[in-house]
């Protein structure tokens, strides 16, 4: 996937997201944590943690922490915020982040059922060979954001704002895009199946082969006849 750095910010055509986060450099002297206890959320390194809920309010922020297997039955975080952080091989059912905040988080080899973040502001995020159910991006803040080589069953962005937002490699089942506003969404590298809401694309990227896919329901919009 390309990623482009801040000096190529003048270049033509579809821009790619821009990341800033260097893992190697943010999480290079982390504490280890405690799986047990679980309580202390800055500059710690978790590993093997297996819990029913994980639970943060609006007054906590995870920051510079890495979560290696992370099996959980539900993870609620509404109105908290994620920082420079990186979550692999987590399997959790469901996720509740309304209005949640996340900058400079990746995401990796992970499994989620529903991940409900509507009114949430993601900066700078990764998701890389995950499997998603449902993704509730209604109303939320994109901002270099990338789904590598995952599988999507559905990602809502009604009402939506995304800006450089990338899918490479990546199967989208079903895609609601209903009244979003898109800026350089680049939805080339994707196996696309159903997408609602066809007139919030506007501004988005696709290929010729989506193209010719979505030519009927385009004309449809259009109210355009097409026979033989």
């Amino acid at each position: 996937m390309a990623i482009r750095t801040k000096s190529t910010r003048g270049k033509a055509g579809t821009q790619p997201p821009s990341f800033d986060f260097d893992e190697a450099v943010v999480l290079a002297a982390l504490t280890p944590g405690d799986a047990e206890a679980f309580d202390v959320f800055d500059g710690v390194a978790y590993a093997g943690v297996a819990r029913e809920d994980w639970s943060l309010s609006s007054r906590d922020t995870v920051q510079a922490c890495r979560f290696e297997g992370l099996e959980l039955d539900s993870w609620s975080l509404r109105g908290a915020h994620v920082i420079e952080s990186v979550v692999a091989g987590a399997n959790v059912p469901a996720v509740s982040g309304a209005r949640s905040g996340w900058r400079d988080v990746e995401v990796r080899d992970s499994r989620f059922g529903s991940i409900e973040v509507y009114d949430a502001s993601w900066r700078g995020i990764r998701f890389t060979r995950c499997r998603l159910g449902y993704v509730n991006l209604r109303a939320a803040e994109l901002l270099d954001v990338a789904f590598v080589d995952c599988t999507i069953d559905e990602i809502d962005l009604m009402d939506a704002s995304a800006r450089r937002v990338a899918f490479d490699g990546s199967r989208i089942a079903t895609l609601n895009a209903s009244g979003a506003k898109l800026t350089d969404v680049d939805l080339r590298g994707a196996d696309l199946g159903q997408v609602v809401g066809l007139e919030g694309l506007r501004g988005a990227t696709i290929s010729i082969e989506q193209l010719q896919l979505m030519a009927p329901a385009l004309a449809a919009l259009a109210g355009i006849t097409v026979e033989g």
